[in-house]
């Protein structure tokens, strides 16, 4: 039995895939059943994890958190990004908080929606969104203990 047709059998054992397929269907590139519209878990994974050395936040609990959210994300909304400042323009202090201070800005990429295959890299909505962006005081200092909290 090859992978595509041991697929189709799990689909049809497993109610839940079945309707994954059915809604979304399968995967250009490695043919597993899509888990959202437009949304490879599997193949993301990948890209994600061969991506985790290209960027840091420079604390290593938040980067794992980070990790950890592109690593279960089922759909392009379940996940967490790291976005340089550089990425951020307009920005307008708010107001001062308890762990920090809040700002406006413009986003200019937008967030990820899908993997664009014709371009090799992720396809993106909402370019020039404004975003609320809020400066952790002591960020470095951030910990596992408190990211939970959030």
């Amino acid at each position: 039995m090859n992978e595509s047709e041991l697929n189709e059998l799990n689909a049809k054992l497993n109610p839940e895939l079945q309707q994954l397929f059915d809604r979304y269907g399968r995967c250009e590139e490695c043919n597993q059943i899509m888990t959202d519209f437009n949304w490879c878990y599997t193949c993301n994974v990948e890209r994600f994890r061969k991506n985790f050395n290209n960027w840091t936040s420079g604390n290593r609990d938040i980067d794992k958190f980070i990790q950890e959210t592109q690593l279960s994300a089922k759909q392009h909304f379940n996940i967490l990004e790291w976005i340089s400042y550089e990425s951020f323009r307009d920005i307008k202090y708010i107001a001062k908080g308890g762990f920090g201070k809040v700002y406006r800005a413009k986003w200019k990429d937008g967030y990820i929606f899908m993997w664009d295959n014709k371009i090799q890299n992720w396809g993106r909505l909402q370019p020039n969104m404004f975003v609320a962006l809020k400066s952790l005081n002591n960020s470095k200092n951030v910990t596992s203990a408190f990211i939970s909290e959030v």
